[in-house]
């Protein structure tokens, strides 16, 4: 996976995406749905073809995707390569990193307990956990199991992720430490006032589940979710085996593909409850086959539940709900719930009043495209053309080559600054001199600051993709050698005398 402009800049895209989707998803209703008691032949290849252009269209390395209706997985096929270098082709049963799409999952198994009578919902946290607590120690007693579910905690999303580089060594591998690193941060707003995306919550519904059942978080989600779904091939990181057919992570350094980083091992253990989830197609459509029902796991009741807003997004349009998905509050019910990870990117699709799902595998870090497409196979499945999408290439390969190009200029910039200096030059306009000097000064306090104190995510060089962190810490660098060189040129060497006219 900003980084903080990055990140914004994904959270606009995704705004205007899932409004046009709120608009479409409207007029279909108007309209009389496709029979999906019975999807044809046709349908299903006039998807897979779709999803094939749109993976050529958005120059994406390979994937898969699983269709679901009726309770059923009626199709699925791999897209592409999981490994291009070796060319193997990808699967349904390839296994990737479907990242925050882990956090469904998470939320499921707090709703089997909930059922089960073991804890509530509207309980605060610090019932299970008595020494959690924010900076705001009062407002953190407001905090309940639902406020963490929903998103509603009332934390930025940056400064709690951020929170674990405090003491990296201690808390990136510790569930516990990193959930207590969280007495730093301070409260936006009130416990349940508005929902801010919140990756921390679902690891402290994770050490929850943890406290209730006296299990090992690992443990509970093996035994009570993923064996009673009849998950075969899912898995967290640290429990993946060769023999599995694991796909090679594609993120982006300096804007080439670069398969060195994985998931499970970028993030660490204290990531796992909101992004540790390892999972083919196949079995990522079996649970969106449970979750439209009936399930093996949670009642009726509960499921419908479950599909209901109770927090506005960020996003105008949308809810999140305590199934740990994001709902439409237009006339017909979306379900949605995306995932971006350090080499991949995954997202469901749910209409259950259709009672139709899709899931969609990127096996790149390519989180732009992931949401139309999913939608477009929607489309396809309700008798509809899909929408036709331009995809903007991925951001972090596009930051990448932008830090690459900035660097190259600046290397250009300090080497002729070095050569004034070694020449001695006299200078014609000393005063441009001087506010080139003023510019270095400005961007050295700006890019220190950011490297200093800003923490945009829980991954990388203390927050920041290792492309922008070399690329920022190499011009913080530069930026003071040509400060240096300026100031030395503008006060040691000679002024140039204007002609004698």
């Amino acid at each position: 996976m900003n980084e903080v402009v990055g990140n914004r800049q994904i959270w606009w895209r995704r705004f205007v995406f899932l409004l046009t989707i709120v608009l479409c998803i409207s007029s279909l209703t108007s309209q009389v749905s496709a029979n999906t008691d019975e999807v044809s032949k046709e349908t299903l290849k006039k998807v897979k073809t779709y999803v094939e252009e749109q993976f050529e269209r958005a120059g994406i390395v390979g994937g898969s995707y699983a269709i679901v209706a009726n309770n059923e997985v009626i199709d699925a096929s791999g897209i592409g390569y999981s490994d291009l270098k070796g060319e193997k082709e990808a699967t349904a049963q390839t296994i990737y990193a479907i990242a925050s799409v882990t956090k469904a999952f998470t939320a499921t198994a707090i709703l089997t307990l909930h059922e089960q009578g073991k804890l509530n919902l509207q309980d605060p946290v610090q019932n299970y956990l008595p020494w959690f607590t924010y900076k705001d120690q009062e407002k953190s007693k407001e905090v309940t199991i639902e406020h963490l579910l929903t998103h509603s905690a009332g934390v930025d999303r940056f400064k709690a992720d951020g929170a674990i580089f405090e003491d990296e060594k201690n808390n990136r591998n510790s569930l516990e430490n990193s959930i207590r690193a969280l007495s730093t941060v301070e409260m936006t707003s009130n416990p349940g006032e508005k929902g801010e995306y919140c990756n921390s919550c679902y690891n402290i519904l994770g050490l929850i589940i943890e406290n209730v059942t006296g299990m090992s978080y690992y443990d509970y989600m093996r035994t009570n979710v993923f064996q009673v779904l009849g998950l075969e091939n899912m898995a967290f990181g640290q429990d993946l085996k060769p023999s599995q057919d694991i796909a090679k992570e594609y993120s982006w350094f300096f804007g080439f593909r670069n398969t060195r980083l994985i998931n499970y091992e970028t993030f660490g253990v204290s990531q796992d409850p909101e992004g540790g989830i390892y999972t083919n197609s196949l079995d990522l459509a079996k649970y969106v086959a449970a979750t439209l029902g009936p399930s093996p796991l949670l009642s009726e009741n509960t499921l419908e539940m479950s599909y209901e807003g109770v927090v506005p997004t960020e996003h105008k349009g949308w809810e999140y709900t305590i199934g740990g998905f994001e709902v439409s509050n237009s006339d017909q019910t979306i379900l949605y719930k995306g995932g971006d990870g350090i080499g991949s990117s995954s997202a469901i699709m749910m209409l259950p009043e259709e009672n139709i799902g899709v899931v969609l595998i990127i096996g790149e870090s390519n989180s732009e495209s992931k949401q139309e497409i999913a939608m477009g196979m929607i489309q396809i499945l309700l008798g509809h053309e899909p929408l036709e999408s331009e995809y903007a290439p991925p951001l972090f390969k596009i930051v990448g080559l932008a830090i690459l190009f900035i660097l190259i200029v600046s290397f250009i910039v300090l080497a002729f600054s070095v050569r004034s200096i070694r020449k001695r030059r006299s200078i014609k306009y000393r005063w441009l001199r001087i506010f080139y000097s003023f510019i270095c000064f400005i961007l050295i306090v700006l890019i220190g600051f950011l490297l200093l104190k800003v923490r945009p995510t829980q991954i990388g060089f203390y927050g920041y993709p290792y492309d922008l962190a070399i690329g920022l810490i190499s011009m913080e660098f530069m930026l003071l050698l040509i400060f240096m060189c300026n100031c030395y040129v503008s006060t040691f060497s000679k002024k140039t005398k204007p002609p004698i006219i």
